[in-house]
């Protein structure tokens, strides 16, 4: 059943060339201010967050010019599926899962419903190269990024089978559903982003404002091309039932299922080889059709978005934080980010299989090892291998979008920022749940960032991020990472992300 596993794998792990936060983009930097950042990130990470601040400088002290080399590398997982208080409580006290335990334990994980879902979604990206030019009046920035974003939903009954195993006082009566879905999407995005300083009507008046010295609006937008790495995408419902062994029965199992698939490329080609050679011959085996290398990775869709955004920057003075330092900058922003789509149509096709599974207790004239060998080879080709094949139009995606809104104060070394935003869809971590982050940033010796922050709502429970690194003028190497404290109410998370190799001048 190799290759019948294959097919699962490639649903559930698949993250081509690499890898959706709420899912805002973010940095190392903004990452370790809680995830916001729409009116602090600068630099060629703009053109995926705030194309407007490729106008700013957020220390007032970086060169014109930046280029990353492996420019930025995140990974992001979260959601209800992954309950850290539940796995604390119950399987890291030493206790035998089973009787009342193993009841609590589902109870408090998934509710008392066997339909109850829980979710997993995972976001991988990085930012191969990288660059932006900063100039008085304008600016323009080139910055190529690929990501990929998981989705994984699993029922009750799933989780169920998984710490019961075949038990038939579980298990029997009319049956247990058992169900689960997967969607991976995996993209690179080639995206070019300009902004430029837009002049202000009665800037003198603005400026007799008390604490004001001067205010400079920017705009900024940064269109972008996408090109399909690799998608899935598989539902499977089912119920499943175990007899009891008796005195007039071996017992057995019986498992109604449906699923389908949407592939594309060569994998579609193999499972399509697979279904039409089955219809010819019964004895036809899945081992010999299916041989996925990945090599038409990239090729197998594309399409465009947009980010735009606007970012207002006053030179404030308030005398009683001078302590802090001279310069005193407010920055107010918004922006929305990653509207647009992404089209699948190399050979697009959907595979489905329907059926009942039944699994004698009784072995027969038979071995035990020649009987489970019989059922493996029925079950991969003639139960759950025995799928139809059929060729499908283009599948459709909307990339994670988000409306941001942001603040950041920087007072000396000091930098304290906040962000509001909320999705559009509910893609990858990407959630219409609005989310809040608090963040802080101090210069120690002006080269070393010391960065605190939390989030708010989102795709998950309140998390609590740490940035740190070395940040010159001409190179930057920092990390941050987040995770939450309690994962009892919307689930965990848990986020790492790293700066890459940035250079200045």
């Amino acid at each position: 059943m190799k290759n019948l596993r294959l097919i699962f794998t490639i649903c559930f792990t698949l993250s081509a060339a690499s890898l959706v936060a709420q899912s805002r983009h973010y940095s190392s930097a903004t990452l370790g201010m809680g995830g916001g950042g729409t009116a602090f990130v600068d630099g060629y990470h703009a053109n995926f967050l705030n194309p407007a601040n490729l106008m700013i400088d957020n220390t007032g002290r970086k060169p014109k010019r930046s280029i990353g080399l492996i420019g930025g590398i995140g990974f992001r997982a979260g959601g209800t599926l992954l309950n850290l208080d539940v796995y604390d409580r119950y399987l890291t006290q030493g206790l035998t899962i089973e009787g009342q335990t193993r009841v609590d334990m589902l109870n408090d994980w998934f509710g008392a419903d066997q339909n109850n879902t829980r979710d997993l979604a995972a976001t991988f990206s990085v930012v191969p190269l990288g660059f932006s030019n900063r100039g008085k009046n304008m600016a323009f920035s080139f910055a190529t990024r690929v990501r990929t974003t998981q989705d994984i939903t699993v029922n009750k009954g799933l989780m169920e089978l998984a710490f019961y195993g075949f038990d038939s006082d579980q298990f029997g009566g009319s049956g247990v559903p058992v169900n689960f879905n997967s969607r991976t999407l995996s993209y690179a995005a080639f995206s070019v982003g300009y902004a430029m300083e837009i002049p202000l009507p009665l800037t003198g008046l603005i400026e007799k404002i008390p604490f004001i010295n001067g205010i400079k609006l920017y705009a900024g937008a940064a269109p972008k091309y996408l090109v399909g790495v690799q998608s899935t995408e598989l539902d499977f419902t089912s119920t499943l039932t175990v007899n009891p062994v008796s005195g007039s029965s071996e017992g057995g199992i019986s498992h109604d299922f449906e699923y389908s698939l949407f592939t594309y490329g060569d994998l579609s080609a193999q499972l399509s080889d697979y279904a039409a050679a089955r219809e010819l011959d019964p004895d036809a085996k899945l081992d010999d059709f299916l041989d996925y290398d990945g090599s038409d990775a990239g090729t197998l869709g594309s399409g465009f978005g947009l980010d735009l955004g606007v970012t207002a920057e006053l030179d404030v003075s308030l005398p009683a934080l001078g302590i802090l330092g001279k310069k005193q900058v407010l920055r107010l922003a918004m922006s929305i980010t990653d509207m647009g789509s992404i089209s699948y149509d190399e050979n697009p096709s959907r595979v489905t299989a329907a059926g009942i599974a039944n699994i004698d207790g009784d072995v027969g004239d038979k071995t035990p090892s020649e009987y489970f060998e019989d059922l493996a080879d029925s079950l991969q080709n003639d139960v759950y291998g025995g799928f139809t094949s059929e060729s499908t139009g283009a599948q459709k995606y909307s990339l994670p979008g988000m409306y941001n809104f942001g603040a950041a104060l920087t007072l000396g070394k000091l930098t304290t920022t906040l962000d509001y935003g909320f999705g559009f869809n509910d893609i990858g971590t990407n959630s219409e749940r609005s989310v809040l982050t608090l963040g802080a940033e101090y210069r120690f010796l002006n080269f070393i960032p010391i960065r605190v922050g939390t989030r708010l709502g989102g795709y998950s429970s309140t998390a609590y991020s740490f940035g740190a690194g070395i940040d010159f003028r001409f190179f930057e190497f920092t990390v941050a990472a987040s995770t939450v404290a309690n994962s009892a109410e919307n689930g965990s998370s848990a986020t790492v992300a790293w700066s890459g190799l940035v250079f200045r001048f």
